[in-house]
């Protein structure tokens, strides 16, 4: 009898997803006891041949591999959802580094032994072996006390019951008949509007270190732009849908974003009242200062000094993208999609 069922969703991840399930079907667990579901948002390259490969040479274990018209992962964490048959139903991406074959194990055993609905994973992006590189250093940067949330656990090695805002991963099949369904209107942070429901409902997640899946970090500065842009989107959609989302850390980003789009105004405002400009001046060199500081910091509690440079424009870049996010779709009309959210 299937006892945990794994949703997958993908999109283009043909260079990863065989790497990921062949990670997930070696796990010291039952073969009969679990089941990966992978949903596949029209993926352009060859993910659906690579995965459709995996199974017939596999054909010892279930997965499933599913189609996701809408694209989105909040589309196919819910066709995953609804087409699961465990009792426990997890979540994970295409493209992560699971450190040993007794996550299935835990996520059981920690759910039983504690009678938890939801179970919160540590993800830090410092994956073994990378050592060197911009997708290393853009690790230490999110990393940083600058880099992310203080009330994120993400990066916790706390083993107990947690906010299940940052973390959560894994779901009692019970929990979406109390909570509903990940909201299809999110294009991201989808995750935390879903958790948002559950801490609502007095729902907390269990988090351990035996839960450990890392993520990878962003390849570019670029791509690391990109990805802030967007969870900075799902942070305002949040807002808008449920205002006591919105923590005091929420608009910093934002706030820092416009600091910086100011500066051709300070400039003219200046040249006739100086003072502005002299504390304006000041106030970008206190940021920057702490910036560089923490950046240094970093680099040299590894050995290293100059890619300090590289770890301060990861969290300045990290800063910019959160807030151009946020601020392009905070004042936008939020949909709902009925029958998801609740």
């Amino acid at each position: 009898m299937i006892y945990l069922s794994i949703v997958i969703p993908v999109r283009n991840e043909e260079k990863f997803i065989s790497e990921t399930l062949q990670a997930l079907i070696n796990q010291d667990y039952p073969k009969d006891r679990f089941e990966l579901l992978v949903v596949d948002g029209r993926s352009t390259d060859n993910t659906q041949h690579a995965v459709e490969k995996f199974m017939s040479e596999h054909q010892d274990v279930t997965i499933r591999f599913l189609d996701n018209p809408g694209y989105l992962s909040s589309r196919a964490r819910n066709i995953g959802v609804r087409e699961a048959k465990g009792q426990l139903i997890g979540v994970i991406d295409g493209h992560v580094y699971i450190p040993n074959d007794r996550l299935f194990r835990n996520m059981e055993r920690l759910k039983e032994e504690n009678n938890a609905l939801c179970l919160a994973r540590p993800a830090p992006l410092d994956v073994p072996g990378l050592k060197e590189g911009v997708p290393f250093w853009i690790a230490v940067a999110r990393k940083s006390w600058l880099g992310h949330s203080r009330n994120s656990y993400i990066y916790s090695d706390l083993d107990g019951f947690v906010d299940p805002m940052s973390s959560g991963f894994a779901y009692d099949r019970s929990v979406f008949e109390k909570v509903g369904y990940f909201d299809e209107s999110f294009d991201a942070a989808e995750d935390v509007e879903f958790h948002f429901r559950l801490k609502q409902a007095g729902i907390m997640a269990y988090t351990a270190p035996d839960l450990l899946i890392y993520s990878f970090p962003r390849e570019s500065l670029w791509s690391l732009f990109r990805q802030q842009v967007r969870y900075g989107t799902g942070r305002a959609r949040l807002a808008r849908k449920h205002i006591k989302g919105l923590t005091k850390e929420t608009p910093i980003p934002a706030l820092i974003f416009l600091f910086f789009a100011v500066l051709p105004l300070i400039v003219i405002i200046s040249l006739k009242f100086p003072l502005i400009g002299m504390i304006y001046a000041g106030m970008m060199s206190l940021y920057w200062v702490t910036l560089l500081i923490t950046g240094f910091k970093e680099a040299l509690n590894r050995k290293r000094f100059l890619p300090g440079i590289l770890v301060s424009l990861g969290i300045w870049i990290t800063h910019m993208g959160l807030g151009w996010g946020f601020l392009k779709h905070f004042p936008c009309r939020q949909k709902s999609v009925l029958g998801i959210t609740h």
